[in-house]
C-alpha cells in the first residue's frame, strides 16, 4: 500500500481519554488542522452515538479508537507503551470524581504512568518519538493547600498537581499544561445532552464583569478561584491543540484568562 507525502508529514497525536467530553473535543480540534493522525487511548474505546459530541460526530471514524487499557492501573502492557512510544505528541484529559484515593489515582497516577512511559525512562530516548506531551490541569493547582484534610476535592487536586511535577521531571522543556475552572459546553449523556453552556457561560460573566459583584465572588477562597477561570470547552481544546503545533521544544502554561484567547 502507498502511503501518501501528506500522511507522511501529518502527526501522530495520542489522546488519552479521547472518548470523554473535552477528549472528544480535543480530537476534533486536532482533526480540524489537518496536521495530525489522531488516535484514542481509554478503557472503552469509541463514544457511543447517544455520547458523541455534536463537533465529532460526523468524523468519529477519522479517529482511531483503542479501548480495554486501565490508564491507572501501572501494568507491563506492551499495547500501551507502543502507542505511547510511537506518537509524536500525547495529549491527557483523563479524569474522574470518587473518593481522594480514587481520584488521586485516576486524576494523577494514571497520566504520571503514561508520562514515564512516554519518556522512556527520562527525555523521551531510547526509542520514544514523543515531542510533547499535553495536560489539561485545573486552575486550583498551586492554589490550594493539599495538606488540609478538609480540602474539597483534594484527590483530584492532587493527582493533577503529582502530573504537572512529573512533566516538569520527564519534559521539562516539551510540555503544555491548561489550567482551566469548570469547562463548559453541551455535554451529550445517555440520558441526553446537558447543556452545560447555559449554566457556565452565565456563571463566567457574573464572575468577570459586573465590577463590584465580581470582585466579591473572586474574593471568596476556593469558590472564587473556579469561578473566574470558567472557560469553553472549545477554546480549552483549540488552545490545546494549537499549543502543541506551537510550543514544541519548550513549556508553557495557560491560564483561563491565556485559554480565552483561543
Amino acid at each position: 500500500m502507498t502511503v501518501s507525502s501528506t500522511t507522511q508529514t501529518m502527526k501522530r497525536l495520542l489522546i488519552l481519554g479521547g472518548n470523554g467530553y473535552v477528549g472528544q473535543n480535543i480530537c476534533h480540534a486536532a482533526l480540524s488542522t489537518g496536521q495530525f493522525l489522531v488516535s484514542s487511548l481509554s478503557r472503552s474505546g469509541a463514544p457511543s452515538a447517544k455520547t458523541v459530541v455534536p463537533a465529532l460526530r460526523d468524523r468519529v471514524k477519522d479517529v482511531e479508537w483503542h479501548a480495554g487499557v486501565d490508564l491507572s492501573n501501572d501494568t507491563d502492557d506492551e499495547r500501551r507503551k507502543h502507542l505511547l512510544r510511537d506518537a509524536d505528541v500525547v495529549i491527557s484529559t483523563v479524569g474522574a470524581f470518587g473518593s481522594n484515593e480514587f481520584m488521586e489515582r485516576v486524576c494523577g497516577d494514571a497520566t504520571v504512568h503514561a508520562i514515564e512511559t512516554a519518556a522512556d525512562g527520562g527525555g523521551g530516548g531510547g526509542g520514544s518519538n514523543v515531542s510533547c506531551f499535553g495536560f489539561v490541569s485545573s486552575a486550583q493547582v498551586g492554589h490550594v493547600d493539599l495538606n488540609n484534610r478538609y480540602l474539597p476535592l483534594k484527590g483530584y487536586f492532587k493527582g493533577k498537581s503529582k502530573v504537572e511535577e512529573a512533566l516538569r521531571r520527564y519534559f521539562p522543556t516539551r510540555h503544555v499544561i491548561l489550567r482551566p475552572g469548570f469547562i463548559y459546553g453541551d455535554r451529550p449523556s445517555p440520558m441526553g445532552v446537558l447543556p452545560l453552556g447555559m449554566i457556565g457561560a452565565p456563571a463566567d460573566f457574573v464572575s468577570r464583569r459586573l465590577g463590584p459583584i465580581s470582585s466579591v465572588i473572586q474574593s471568596v477562597p476556593f469558590v472564587g478561584r473556579e469561578c473566574k477561570s470558567m472557560v469553553s470547552v472549545e477554546s480549552v481544546s483549540r488552545a490545546m491543540v494549537e499549543s502543541v503545533l506551537e510550543e514544541e521544544g519548550s513549556a508553557k502554561i495557560l491560564d483561563a484568562d491565556d485559554i480565552r484567547k483561543f
